[in-house]
């Protein structure tokens, strides 16, 4: 009889419950349940009491390590972090969880972010700890494990770069981009690129004229949603 394995589970975070990131670097992860439960006891319980679940709350608690790709956070963490000392809807975002091995269970939400650093140490590893806390209802969701992993755009650095510059583009999901018409700004392709990691590609600002540029790369997948970018003259 073999035993199911923490490592199993898989978190992805949003800003808009559409666009999902993994989160990665997990070495703890623990969801959990907050209900509120009210005593229904009578005379007819013969003196023992009963209850009644009259609300219920969740929260997600995720101890992580942090990972950096060329220097590069990774963009999941660095989209939860960028909620810490947030206010309003800056201060959420929304998370799904799910079982890499297909099994039911997947849940997503919204949720308030605490970014705390839990190991500093000359010795450690840098570690943090983030805490979701749930603002509103937990879904079920259908396990989307095995749903096609088109790419995912969340920052592209620095701004403005002009023809022959290097961009880089943070994401999700590059591993495998098409060859010379994965990367396009705009219309055109970019002059080069390399994949430095399924969340980073580097990439060469082809010959055009200054202004919109959206970005967008391209794997067998499908294409990503184009992510607004100027460039420079």
């Amino acid at each position: 009889m073999s035993v199911s394995l923490a490592r199993r589970f898989k978190v992805d975070v949003s800003n808009d419950g559409t666009t999902w990131v993994p989160f990665k670097g997990i070495q703890d992860f623990s969801p959990q349940e907050n209900s509120t439960t009210q005593s229904t006891a009578t005379y007819d319980n013969a003196g023992f009491d009963s209850f009644e679940k009259t609300l219920t709350g969740w929260g997600v608690t995720i101890k992580a390590n942090r990972p950096t790709t060329a220097g590069v956070f990774d963009p999941g963490q660095e989209l939860v972090r960028a909620a810490q000392f947030q206010f309003g809807d800056a201060a959420r975002v929304y998370i799904r969880y799910y079982d890499r091995n297909g099994a039911a269970g997947a849940k997503s939400g919204r949720a308030l972010i605490e970014w705390n650093q839990s190991k500093t140490g000359v010795a450690d590893v840098e570690e943090v700890t983030a805490t979701f806390k749930g603002d509103g209802v937990l879904s079920d969701i259908a396990n989307p494990y095995n749903a096609a992993a088109v790419p995912v755009i969340t920052t592209a650095t620095p701004s403005g770069v002009a023809v022959g510059g290097l961009v880089r583009i943070q994401g999700a999901n590059f591993t495998g981009t098409v060859s010379t018409t994965g990367v396009k700004f705009g219309a055109t392709n970019a002059t080069t690129w390399d994949v430095i990691s399924d969340s980073l590609i580097e990439a060469v600002m082809p010959a055009g004229t200054a202004g919109a540029a959206n970005i967008t790369v391209t794997n067998a997948a499908g294409a990503s949603t184009a992510y607004a970018y100027t460039r420079g003259a």
